[in-house]
């Protein structure tokens, strides 16, 4: 079976594919604090071998980020397999077909796509900026409603999509988490 992890942005879910990418189960979960027992309860579920697990670096909660770490780490060892990754934007992007979306930042503002890098700024300065649709849909809702221009996109399918990022990725020995990026 195929395991992936999403601790990074909002819903945060696990997701278990058979071998030939069709979905088995997927579990989501809003409550941050309840990432550790959450992806336990969901991997007991489930002890078959699994072949390949992967997940988003990023950015995220650091203790949200730490927890998926841990899980996609533990099972890299006990299955002898390595661990894919990718960044939030790679896959939204991705998603939406677009780099026109802003990311958030965990902190006090977001991300926003500037050529090959993610450049981080206020929320007042991105309703200024764009003039165009943005994709607000992974913000939380105090940070949503500073925006009033949405990207209506549906988030069906998302998580095949994230299983086809992660399987292009380059598989790492380790997981690593990219807690608020670009360095800041």
């Amino acid at each position: 079976m195929k395991f992936i992890l999403n601790t990074a942005v909002d819903p945060h879910f696990c997701v278990l594919f058979d071998e030939a990418d069709n979905l088995i189960e997927k579990k989501n979960w809003e409550n941050r604090k309840l990432d550790g027992s959450e992806m336990f309860e969901f991997l007991q579920k489930h002890e078959a071998e699994i072949t390949f697990c992967g997940g988003i670096t990023g950015p995220g909660g650091f203790s949200s980020l730490r927890a998926g770490g841990g899980i996609l780490n533990a099972i890299s060892v006990a299955h002898a397999i390595p661990v894919h990754q990718v960044r939030a934007d790679t896959w939204i992007e991705k998603i939406i077909g677009s780099e026109d979306f802003l990311l958030n930042s965990f902190s006090d503002g977001v991300f926003f796509v500037d050529g090959e890098d993610l450049e981080r700024i206020t929320i007042d300065e991105a309703i200024v900026k764009f003039e165009q649709p943005m994709f607000v849909g992974l913000l939380p809702p105090e940070k949503q409603e500073k925006i009033e221009k949405t990207f209506d996109h549906s988030f069906e399918n998302s998580e095949q999509v994230l299983l086809e990022v992660l399987k292009e990725s380059t598989p790492q020995e380790q997981f690593h988490a990219d807690y608020e990026f670009p360095a800041v």
